[in-house]
Parts: C-alpha cells; structure tokens; sequence
C-alpha cells in the first residue's frame, strides 16, 4: 500500500469524512456532520478522487462527489472493521 494511502486514512477525521458521506454528497453536507473546515473536506475529497474512490461533478456553484465502485468497497470494509 501506498504511504500516501496510509497517511491518508490514518487522520481520524479523514476517516470520518469518507465513512460519513452518503453515496452522493457535496462538502458542505460532509462538513457539517463530520464538523471540520470546509477547506479540509474539500482537501480530502480531491486526494480521495485522486485515488479513485470518488468522482466528482460540477452542479451549478456545488461540485458533488459519488463514491466509485472502489469507493464503496474501501468504505463497507472498513465500517466493518471500525465498527464490527
């Protein structure tokens, strides 16, 4: 695994940023329930689409990310272990 990818999950609120999106969701929504700053969630969600767990698309002033199937695994195995 990448150090880039450790580093990544090893935040606790990175973790929750990712575990808490909704399959489609928009920083600020992300933000409020994770309750960090806007400019770190949007920090993570770009290092998260770079790695290919999200994709995002611009609505309007709002850019909305959706996990990728890759996402979806990575989040369900790890609610998994964080929660099981």
């Amino acid at each position: 695994m990448k150090k880039e990818t450790i580093d990544l999950f090893f935040s606790t609120k990175t973790l929750q940023i990712f575990l808490k999106m909704d399959e489609e969701d928009y920083v600020a929504n992300i933000r409020h329930k994770v309750g960090c700053m806007y400019s770190y969630t949007t920090a993570k969600m770009r290092a998260f689409e770079k790695l290919g767990l999200v994709t995002s698309e611009r609505k309007g002033r709002v850019v909305w990310y959706k996990l990728t199937d890759r996402g979806r695994v990575l989040r369900e195995k790890l609610k998994d272990l964080v929660e099981g």
